[in-house]
């Protein structure tokens, strides 16, 4: 193997320490992700709380903390980073509100699922997972006309999926 000269070495360990600041800085949760791919949530929720806790207002770390506190047994913390990003961050975030549906309708809270699936399929009308979620919040809470335009709305979309391929 050949020895680098002194100078070279110095350049190419700063570049390597430059190359992976600035992937930590263009991806501020990936330690956290990690963490989370390995199924490690208590460090996992620690090093994501770090990183929104240094960019408060990015909405894609809002939802990457909700994710890993769902996945880690707080629903509760979870809903309140995505009320933040909808409430105040980016109200047409379409998949903050798809998150928020599924955790609310997951603890069995239909009102409030129904709610934000509902402004989930105004922002994003051709994402399935926001349809999908409406027509079947309005159906179990009786909205009988709104469900039925909901399926059907569903069903085009699943056809134009499916007619596209992967």
């Amino acid at each position: 193997m050949q020895k680098l000269a002194p100078g070279i070495a110095t350049v190419l360990a700063g570049a390597l320490a430059l190359a992976c600041a600035t992937s930590q800085e263009r991806d501020p949760g990936a330690v956290a992700a990690a963490y989370a791919a390995a199924g490690n949530y208590a460090e996992a929720t620690r090093e994501i709380d770090l990183a929104v806790r240094a960019q408060p207002q990015n909405a894609k770390l809002r939802r990457q903390a909700a994710d890993i506190h769902a996945k880690a047994g707080d629903p509760d913390r979870a809903i309140e980073h995505l009320e933040l990003v909808v409430n105040q961050i980016s109200p047409t975030d379409a998949v903050a509100w798809i998150q928020l549906g599924d955790l609310e309708r997951g603890r069995e809270n239909t009102p409030d699922a129904y709610v934000a699936y509902r402004r989930a399929s105004e922002l994003a009308p051709d994402d399935i997972r926001a349809v999908s979620g409406l027509a079947l919040t309005a159906d179990a809470l009786g909205f009988k006309d709104e469900a039925e335009a909901a399926y059907a709305r569903w069903s085009e979309i699943e056809g134009k999926l499916r007619r596209e391929g992967p």
